[in-house]
């Protein structure tokens, strides 16, 4: 099990609010920090700068207008789709909205086949979204995201606390009431669970949420440094950065608590791991070699090798899930932007001029959630357009988009 101290027990209530005992630490270091087939007959609308056309026809039932209004705003949000009320679109969509069920209908107007249909069954908002993931994949061949959630930290209460939302902004809960620092959320693959870093002892230590039980554990308390703790594909595993054994390193550990296995072996701060989607590999971020960088090592261990951005600093990698690219955040004339690494073609590309950080993918591997200014926003990678995501809290950063 973790190395265990007389320091506070290690299951709280989500919203107990306490102080543990400090421990003796080397120091504190805040570290560096879905999809239906289509058919044969429907057409596939390749989408790069263009917007394909869905006409939304009014919705029936008793609760029309509100699920009529939730799926139009999801599917203007994949910045793909063009909606409209009428007209000559390519795609006309519509739904029978009943008592916790909704029937949505799609045609392709041009190939003119058959429509689709499908029930979804559950809370208004949810089958909402479901339609509207329905009518992104049917109509883009791009999987829809409006199902997803996001875990963030916002200052709102004068502490760095945290949350988790709908995408759309909705549904906004606090998670902890800790009156310190919460930091670096990252959702379990199944969306059960997130863990985050949490300093409410004074130290950086790793905590796990249990969100159906609404509990939470301390899984990583080591002497020094316990942070940036991310899942592994089968949610078994831990990779986060400790320095129980003098500098922070990569190590992994069972998501349940247990005896850490070392990854990195160097004198750099080493932070910041993302698994890739096979779970062979994990990016992390290393000033091994002077400036911070990205580096890839293998879930075994080894020699670790570096991606070569062009650029003196980069950092906070997100790995996509279909494995192609990694996200990450690049500071050029002293201000963050968010670029993306080829892994294919080891090249690498800067999308937000306008600044960004703590990039976090889509479960489409093509949009992401970042941070700027205090609010959060979200990208289309391809056409770089970006969309806000208000969620009437001030000072948010770090978002995390469930799978």
């Amino acid at each position: 099990m973790c190395q265990k101290s007389s320091r506070s027990p290690s299951a709280w209530c989500i919203d107990w609010i306490g102080s543990g005992r400090a421990r003796a630490a080397l120091g504190v270091l805040f570290v560096l920090l879905w999809a239906l087939p289509l058919p044969p007959s429907w057409s596939q609308v390749e989408v790069t700068g263009g917007k394909v056309g869905v006409a939304l026809l009014p919705f029936t039932g008793p609760e029309a207008a509100k699920a009529h209004a939730i799926v139009s705003a999801d599917l203007a949000r994949t910045l793909l789709i063009q909606v409209a009320s009428g007209g000559r679109e390519h795609f006309e969509a519509t739904a029978a909205v009943g008592s916790g069920s909704l029937t949505g209908r799609i045609v392709d107007r041009l190939q003119k086949g058959p429509p689709m249909e499908r029930t979804f069954d559950g809370d208004l908002r949810t089958i909402a979204h479901q339609f509207a993931d329905m009518i992104t994949q049917q109509a883009t061949g791009v999987s829809g995201f409006a199902t997803s959630r996001i875990a963030f930290i916002s200052q709102d209460t004068g502490f760095k606390e945290l949350y988790i939302m709908d995408i759309d902004g909705a549904n906004v809960q606090r998670l902890t009431a800790d009156r310190s620092i919460s930091a670096h959320p990252r959702w379990s693959r199944d969306g059960a669970l997130l863990a985050y870093t949490s300093y409410r002892s004074g130290y950086p230590d790793v905590f796990i949420v249990k969100l159906g039980k609404r509990t939470r554990s301390r899984v990583a308390f080591f002497p020094g440094i316990n942070s940036g703790a991310a899942f592994s594909p089968d949610d078994l595993t831990l990779a986060l950065t400790l320095s129980k054994d003098g500098n922070p390193e990569i190590y992994l550990m069972p998501v349940e608590g247990g005896i850490p296995r070392r990854l990195t072996h160097n004198r750099a701060t080493n932070t910041s791991p993302s698994w890739s989607p096979d779970g062979k590999e994990i990016v992390y971020t290393s000033d091994e070699r002077g400036s911070v960088q990205l580096f890839v090592i293998s879930a075994q261990g080894g020699s670790a090798r570096r991606l070569l951005t062009g650029t003196a600093y980069s950092s906070e990698p997100d790995w996509s899930s279909d494995g192609k690219r990694i996200a990450y955040v690049a500071r050029i004339s002293g201000e963050f932007q968010v670029g993306v690494y080829e892994l294919s073609s080891a090249t690498a590309t800067l999308l937000s001029s306008g600044g960004g950080e703590d990039p976090s993918w889509t479960r489409n591997s093509r949009h992401l959630v970042f941070a700027h200014g205090g609010s959060l926003y979200l990208m289309d990678s391809v056409t770089k357009q970006i969309v806000a995501l208000p969620n009437g809290l001030s000072r948010c950063s770090e978002p995390s988009v469930s799978p």
